[in-house]
């Protein structure tokens, strides 16, 4: 008797296991923003692990947002819609401006960037680099100190340490003597961090700390658990910012010590892009709140002289492959030279195109990554995309001097971006990041300068040893890379 009911159970199990693979798989055809790519990987992981396959996609396959958050985006944008109706007037000289003393070939490039974030770019700004995140959070602390109104703070991890100190203590100075402090960290990439007593020792202070995008249980039954916010940004009375790669913790963050060095690279822009900063930074605020700090929103207006820049926020809630858009327009844009670093490679295949094209049509395409990466996943999903590009003639090159984490661009000496974005799909589709666009030379020059102290501890990879390497190499990697687009 009990071998017929063990024999029935099984074979219910094994029907709803086979009824919830087709279901899924259904599922992710249906899905108007899946591309074939990713639906061909969804239905193979569902075909060779069908129950496990299954859940995964429910988990972590689409990025979907709760309802209520959908709304809430809705209502946001009608609001800005509202105030950018008020303001076009004053905007539209100087953004047509600012699109008349752009670089030649780059007027396409803003005209996409800003249909993506409704952000213009902006002349006038003061941009300078950092490399060294001790040296970055003195500067962000002597800013803070400095604050009068508020200080907005973003960031994915966070950690108190001997580098970051700095800025957690300018922090609570500043709202100890009233100005309004906001604090938003991406819950699951500081999950440790909601148990600290940094955490409450800010809150006691007087620091408005928010969780972004927070998961768990129940939520994964209305939304994407892995959705993040990976911005890292901080805003001071709207008048100055800065944005780039370094979370809020020492290059030595001892979350991941084995990778160490961390190697980054942000920006700190004085002028108008910092007012651009601040909207998308009210943005997420609103995303996580719905507190409208329509007080803190000012209109940008555009300048002459100074750099000129542009904010890009991305993300799922966005226009539909925007990320790869800007990245491809920029490789597009391209004439003698460009230079990519990152520290993920997983491209999606029009990224992937626009880079062998480049390299084809006699551009010189320089690809910094670092030798040793945090994850062995990517790290094969990125090398079975190697034999395709150098075969291009892009030079790849392996930073030996720790884990290379800054995301830049620089195409010749008039266009650099410096993001949060890394190059891979889960930048491109799910995270929320921003970007810096700078259409100027000076600005350029001091990126590719930070660039060339990456080249200088890198080696170039030999594309004639890498295509003679041993067969198994790519029997692993061109199996992770067919993972590639669910990666």
């Amino acid at each position: 008797m009990r071998c017929v009911t063990l024999r029935i159970l099984l074979e219910v199990l094994a029907i709803g296991q086979i009824l919830f693979g087709i279901l899924t798989g259904v599922a992710v055809l249906a899905d108007r923003r899946i591309r074939a790519a990713s639906a061909t990987s969804w239905i193979l992981v569902i075909a060779v692990v069908p129950f496990l396959g299954a859940a995964l996609y429910w988990l972590a396959g689409k990025p979907w947002l709760q309802r209520r958050r959908r709304e809430s985006i809705e209502r946001q944008r009608a609001k800005l819609l509202d105030r950018g109706l008020t303001a076009k007037a004053i905007r539209v000289s100087a953004v047509r401006e600012a699109l008349g003393r752009m670089p030649v070939g780059t007027r396409g490039l803003a005209v996409l960037a800003g249909q993506i974030s409704g952000l213009p770019p902006v002349g006038g700004n003061d941009v300078e680099f950092f490399a060294d995140a001790q040296d970055l959070f003195v500067r962000i602390a002597e800013d803070i100190d400095r604050a009068t109104e508020h200080v907005h703070v973003l960031f994915y991890i966070v950690i108190e340490d001997h580098a970051s100190g700095p800025v957690f203590e300018a922090l609570k100075r500043a709202a100890l003597r009233g100005v309004k402090v906001r604090f938003l960290i991406d819950a699951i990439g500081s999950l440790r961090y909601w148990r600290t007593d940094s955490r409450r020792s800010l809150e006691a202070a007087g620091v408005q700390v928010v969780p972004a995008l927070p998961a768990g249980i129940v939520r994964a039954l209305f939304q994407r658990i892995d959705l993040r916010n990976h911005r890292k940004m901080v805003i001071i009375d709207g008048k100055l910012g800065y944005l780039g790669s370094h979370n809020l913790a020492a290059a030595d963050f001892k979350v991941k010590r084995s990778h160490v060095m961390w190697v980054d690279a942000s920006a700190r822009i004085e002028g108008p892009g910092a007012v651009e900063m601040q909207r998308v930074f009210l943005e997420d605020w609103w995303l996580e709140t719905d507190e409208w700090l329509e007080e803190t929103l000012q209109t940008a207006i555009s300048v002459e002289g100074g750099a000129l820049v542009q904010i890009v926020a991305t993300g799922p809630t966005k226009e539909e492959q925007s990320m790869p858009q800007v990245i491809a327009t920029c490789l597009h844009v391209a004439q003698r030279e460009l230079i990519l670093t990152t520290p993920y490679f997983v491209p999606d295949e029009p990224t992937l195109v626009s880079l062998i094209t480049a390299a084809r049509r006699g551009v010189k395409v320089t690809l910094a990554i670092p030798e040793h990466n945090d994850s062995h996943l990517v790290k094969f999903a990125s090398q079975s995309f190697f034999q395709r590009i150098l075969d291009a003639g892009v030079v790849i090159r392996e930073f030996k001097g720790g884990m290379l984490h800054a995301k830049t661009i620089t195409v010749d000496d008039t266009l650099s971006v410096m993001t949060s974005a890394n190059l891979d799909r889960r930048s491109f589709e799910i995270n929320f990041e921003v970007s810096l666009l700078l259409y100027d030379t000076v600005a350029t020059q001091a990126m590719r300068a930070m660039q060339e102290s990456y080249l200088e501890h890198s080696e170039p990879i030999d594309p004639v040893a890498w295509a003679n390497r041993a067969w198994w190499h790519r029997v692993i990697e061109n199996a992770v890379g067919l993972a590639s687009p669910v990666l």
